[in-house]
C-alpha cells in the first residue's frame, strides 16, 4: 500500500473513460515544485502526444490540471491540439487521484471518469532511495 506523499515525480499511469469504454492505461512523467504548488509533466495516449500543466495542494490532495495535446500527432478524427481539463482528488483505499476531465471544443463537448497513479516501477525505485 502506497501511503506516502502522493505527489511524487516520477512516471504515472492513467486511464479514462469515453465512449462508454475505458482507454489506458498510458504512462505518463509528472514533475511537482513544492515551492510553486505547480505540476507539469508530458505523456502519449490514443489520442496523441501531450503536454501537463497544473496545480497540487498537499491540503486538500487535489491537483487541477490542463493537458494539451500537440497537433497532428496521434489519432487525427481526435486530435486537433486541444484542452482537456482534468480535476483529481486523492482516493488513499485505492491508492491513486480519480476525479474528471472535461472536454470543449466547437466540434466536441464531453467529460468522463479519470484515474492517475504513481507507476509500480517508479514507486518501487522511490522507496529504494528513501531507504
Amino acid at each position: 500500500m502506497y501511503d506516502k506523499d502522493q505527489f511524487e515525480t516520477g512516471v504515472w499511469s492513467c486511464r479514462y473513460y469515453q465512449y462508454n469504454k475505458w482507454h489506458g492505461p498510458y504512462h505518463l512523467s509528472l514533475s511537482f515544485d513544492r515551492l510553486t504548488s505547480k505540476v507539469s509533466g508530458q505523456g502519449i495516449d490514443d489520442g496523441g502526444i501531450f503536454n501537463i500543466d497544473g496545480v497540487f495542494s498537499s491540503q486538500t490532495h487535489r491537483m487541477d490540471l490542463i493537458k494539451t495535446y500537440e497537433q497532428d500527432t496521434g489519432n487525427s478524427n481526435e486530435n486537433i491540439g486541444h484542452p482537456v481539463t482534468l480535476q483529481l482528488t486523492w482516493n488513499s483505499d485505492h491508492n491513486q487521484f480519480e476525479g474528471k476531465w472535461f472536454v470543449r471544443t466547437s466540434n466536441y463537448r464531453g467529460e468522463g471518469k479519470f484515474e492517475l497513479k504513481l507507476d509500480e516501477f517508479s514507486e518501487l525505485l522511490i522507496d529504494r532511495l528513501n531507504d
